[in-house]
This record gives structure tokens, sequence and C-alpha cells, in this order.
């Protein structure tokens, strides 16, 4: 199988590569090259029958990517790419929109819809790793929370007008550490992988997820509290260390 991974050069992406690595050829793409690299060596360590690397912004639009994912031929789409994951609202400076709005919603729609009629009628997959936020509101983290919510979206209709497509929303609620090769990234990618082949359209990652969805359906209010008092907590554990 031909796996492209977008943000692979992320703890999450790279994740996600190495579980899916096992007999498989990988097309890694991520920003930092050389957090690219020791991604790619994670996978023919972890298996991978051949990996591959493009460096690539997605800030720039498609550009060469978009030719060297056509001429991949990828069977399994994965997209872990994203500007906007570690940015509450009033650090997004507006004057960049357009570049997170690249990175978060428009460039992978855009190399989805450029490899679909590439298929030829052959099976086609794509995971993509979104948040427990795009299903609930968060106190700062609209912007964020609502781009994934806009994806999860797009997507759902490419879906639904192509029966081949098999799609996997991953909706993650743990926080995952920025360190490549992290236990906890490692049990995202083994999830990621056990819930694609067990098909299913959306799957959780973390109970926190589930349990924040519905509570914030029973009252919203209750949910922001929540999430407010969990950061107080979170920010006096930091500054007494």
């Amino acid at each position: 199988m031909n796996v492209l991974v977008l943000g692979a050069s992320s703890a999450v992406g790279a994740g996600v590569a190495e579980a899916f690595s096992p007999g498989n050829r990988l097309l890694l793409t991520g920003r930092d090259a050389s957090r690219l690299e020791r991604a790619a060596e994670r996978c023919r360590a972890a298996g991978a029958s051949a990996v591959s690397c493009v460096a690539w912004d997605l800030r720039n639009g498609p550009g060469d990517l978009g030719q060297a994912a056509v001429d991949f031929r990828p069977d399994l789409f994965v997209n872990a790419a994203s500007a906007t994951s570690r940015l509450r609202d009033d650090r997004i400076d507006p004057a960049g929109m357009d570049g997170l709005l690249a990175v978060d919603v428009a460039v992978p729609l855009d190399l989805v819809r450029a490899l679909l009629p590439e298929l030829g009628g052959r099976p086609f997959g794509v995971i993509f790793i979104s948040s427990f936020l795009s299903a609930v509101r968060s106190p700062g983290r609209e912007i964020y929370g609502s781009l994934k919510r806009v994806h999860e979206t797009a997507l759902r209709g490419m879906a639904d007008s192509r029966p081949g497509l098999r799609l996997l929303i991953v909706r993650v609620s743990k926080r995952i550490p920025t360190d490549m090769g992290s236990p906890e990234a490692g049990r995202l990618g083994a999830a990621v992988r056990k819930g694609y082949f067990e098909g299913g359209r959306v799957m959780y990652h973390g109970v926190a997820g589930r349990l924040a969805e519905a509570l914030y359906g029973f009252q919203p209010f209750l949910f922001s509290l929540a999430v407010r008092i969990d950061r107080f907590l979170h920010g006096r554990s930091s500054t007494s260390r």
C-alpha cells in the first residue's frame, strides 16, 4: 500500500506514519526537513518497504507537492498537518489567516481533489487527524475548532459523493507531546491504524473527547467552566515546578 502523510514532521504525523510503515511505501511531507528525515528513519526501522520525503510548507500552496502526490499514486492519504493546533485565538494574527487557512483547510482538500480523478476507480482512503474541539466550542480555541469542523464537513461531502472513498476522522482529545517517538504519539498511531481497518467514519482518541462532547451538548456553560478550571489547575502546576 502507498501511504501519503501530510504533517509527518510533527509528533502526531510521525506516529501515524510509523504505525502504517510495515510492508508499505510511504511519502512523507512536512515543513521541517530535519524532523522529516527523523520520521523517515523511524518508518524504515518499523518495516517500511520504501520511504521518500518532500519538505514543503503548505502555506505556499500545493506546488511541487501536488505533482509528487499524483506521481506517488497513494492508496491512503493521511492529513496530520495543522498550523493552529497549539495556538489560542489571541495568538493568531489576522494578517496571517490566509496561510493558516491554506494549511488547515484549503491545500489538503485541494490535494485530495487532485488525487481523486487519478484513481481510476480503485479504492482510496483518507484519514484526517482532527480534534474533539471540532464538535464543541472551547474558550479561546474557536478558530482551531472551527477550521477542523469545516475540514471534516468538506471531507464528508467528498466521501458521500464517492462510494469508493473510505474516510476516517480521528478526534483527538489527549495532549500529545511534541517529542517525536513519544509513547503517546505511538499509541495514537496504533489506534488510528486499528480504527482505519475496522471501518467507521469517526473515532475518538481519549475518553475526554466523548465526555466533553456529551457535556457540551447538555450545557455549554458547564463545559466552558470545566475547561477554565482545567487550564487554571494546569497553569498552577506548571508555575510550581
